[in-house]
């Protein structure tokens, strides 16, 4: 829960190294998880990303709640199990 926690915790900062090391090796710096595209995205917020609410769903998942809102207006208000 910590990790996750943290990980939510460095995109809401657009902080691309710190959200890439919480990563998994074999995705950390590939993709979405790439430390450069982290800063790009979330550092483009009107609304920075604030984690809204964490849950445990069994021995290795957690399920999160989020929102932000882009520069351009786009309102996002996402969950996801990680």
């Amino acid at each position: 829960m910590g990790t996750v926690t943290a990980f939510y915790s460095a995109l809401a900062t657009a902080d691309g190294e710190t959200a890439s090391a919480l990563v998994v090796p074999e995705k950390r710096g590939q993709g979405p998880f790439n430390e450069a595209s982290i800063h790009t995205f979330f550092g483009a917020m009107s609304q920075p990303l604030k984690l809204t609410g964490t849950a445990l769903r069994g021995n290795d998942d957690v399920r999160v709640s989020y929102e932000y809102v882009t520069n351009d207006g786009r309102r996002c208000r996402g969950r996801a199990d990680v």
